[in-house]
């Protein structure tokens, strides 16, 4: 993060109310107090810090994209991740009772309960990513958002990435593997977060626009990093989220396999990666440049 990041803190602040505001409107529970709906928002708005969300709203801002057409893949984008997390957590995947500092939402609800706000989740983040709220966006950009992220989240995308992440639990797995699964299960859905708002930007030329998709990749898979560094380092309070819990699954990641140092100097170059392409794509003075800073300087 630059030492003075003011400009950054308004930002941050500005679009975390648009992005609540956005998903506020989502779940408005009826008089019978519909449970499926209830537990969606609870996972939704329950202490997310909206980094994903926050990444396409920034990408915009670099591409000077007016942010109200930002609003449908951010917020898709949104409920994606928390649908994700919500099976992430369940008893036959990754069997963790706390998220984001609460009780997980099979925890607070029911598991079967879980598995439906997981999928109504999904189901209402293609609901509105199709929905032709503007003229400007046409049938084209909207159709390419879907193909995106449905490839995003399925066997070559998120899924994929969490079977294989549950198919190993030897930590002398090999380094180009892990990457692999980090690509899929993480750095996926980060690409699309600066992916879809760049596809507004028609004019953008492809080599342009695979430098952006690069840096969501080498993000992404710094994101996961970063995680795994954090799980040492940290407090399950802090985190939000159970304590090296790749150690109790006997589960490989960068610090078991790299250590504590290497992993750092891992998470170094990949920072310098991305800020060499930020100024390939000269915006590296733009909120993408600043967010990406603050993600590789999170302590949570």
């Amino acid at each position: 993060m630059s030492n003075d990041n003011s400009e950054f803190s308004k930002f941050k602040k500005k679009f975390t109310l648009r992005i609540r505001d956005e998903l506020e409107k989502k779940f408005i529970l009826n008089n019978d107090s519909n449970k499926i709906l209830e537990s969606m928002k609870y996972s939704s708005l329950n202490g997310s810090k909206y980094i994903r969300s926050l990444l396409a709203y920034a990408t915009g801002s670099a591409l000077n994209i007016n942010p109200k057409f930002i609003d449908q893949p951010a917020i898709a984008i949104e409920l994606i991740h928390t649908y994700s997390l919500i099976h992430d957590d369940l008893p036959c995947m990754d069997d963790d009772d706390i998220r984001r500092g609460l009780p997980s939402c099979h925890i607070k609800f029911s598991e079967s309960t879980a598995i439906l706000a997981g999928d109504a989740l999904q189901s209402m983040a293609f609901e509105i990513l199709s929905a032709n709220n503007y003229d400007e966006i046409n049938d084209k950009v909207r159709l390419d958002w879907i193909n995106y992220l449905s490839r995003s989240i399925g066997y070559n995308g998120i899924a994929g990435g969490q079977f294989l992440d549950l198919s190993i639990n030897n930590r002398s797995t090999e380094l180009d593997v892990l990457n692999h699964i980090y690509d899929l299960k993480t750095s996926s859905l980060i690409k699309a977060c600066i992916v879809m708002p760049a596809m507004l930007k028609i004019d953008l030329g492809d080599q342009i626009f695979k430098k952006f998709e690069e840096f969501g990749r080498i993000l992404g898979i710094s994101f996961q990093i970063k995680d795994d560094l954090l799980g040492y380092t940290k407090s399950s309070e802090v985190l939000g989220k159970t304590q090296n819990k790749d150690e109790l699954r006997n589960q490989p990641n960068y610090v078991n396999i790299l250590g504590v140092d290497n992993t750092k100097k891992k998470l170094e170059n990949n920072k310098n990666c991305i800020n060499e392409l930020l100024i390939d794509m000269k915006i590296e003075k733009s909120m993408l440049f600043e967010i990406s800073n603050y993600i590789f300087n999170r302590n949570f």
